[in-house]
Parts: C-alpha cells; structure tokens; sequence
C-alpha cells in the first residue's frame, strides 16, 4: 500500500474516514477493522461540537494542528493531564495556555 498524504487526525476524524471506507468498499482492513472497533468505544463529538472546539483551541497561538489533534484524542480536563499530554513535545505552554486548553476541554467534555 501506498501513503499518498499524511496529516494530523483526531478520533473524530479517523472514525469518519473508517466510516466513509466501510460504505465505500464494504469490507474493512484487518487493521482498520480494529481501529473502527475501538473507535465505536470511544465518546463522541458532533460534527459542530469538533469544528467549535478545533475553532477555539486555533485561537491559542502556540497550537499546530498536530498539538490540537493530541488534545482531541485525550480531552485533557487538568492542568496536570494537559502538562503530561505536552511533556516530551517540542513546545514549552506558559500557565495561562494550559488553563485555556483545559477550560475549553471542559466545555465540551460535558
């Protein structure tokens, strides 16, 4: 198989792109079938609950697509789990961005 892009998915985002492959062609990957599985477990956002909060957490200027990806997989709802999710990235959050992220996490973890 052939990698033809690569770009940063949340959970949301891999469980739409599983869905939209299983309508298409049917039959899953070993692989994909496993992942689908798992993200069927997970909870799940509306599609207007990911672009709000993708859409506040991009006001946060320090925030790649990468880092926003890594909040949406593990919705962070201390300040602690967010300096955790962080601690071996390549960006250092000042204490007011990390309560930002957490606060908008807990908005939408409700």
């Amino acid at each position: 198989m052939e990698v033809l892009s690569e770009e940063e998915a949340s959970v949301e985002d891999a469980r739409r792109i599983l869905e939209a492959r299983k309508k298409e062609g049917g039959e899953l990957k070993y692989e994909q079938k496993i992942c689908h599985d798992l993200l069927e477990k997970l909870p799940r956002l509306t599609d207007k609950q990911l672009e709000d909060i993708k859409s506040e957490l991009s006001k946060i200027a320090i925030l790649k697509p990468r880092y926003i990806a890594l909040i949406l997989n593990i919705m962070p709802v201390t300040e602690e789990e967010v300096e955790a999710l962080f601690s071996k990235e390549r960006t250092n959050l000042k204490k007011e961005e990390v309560k930002q992220i957490v606060e908008i996490v807990k908005q939408f973890k409700k």
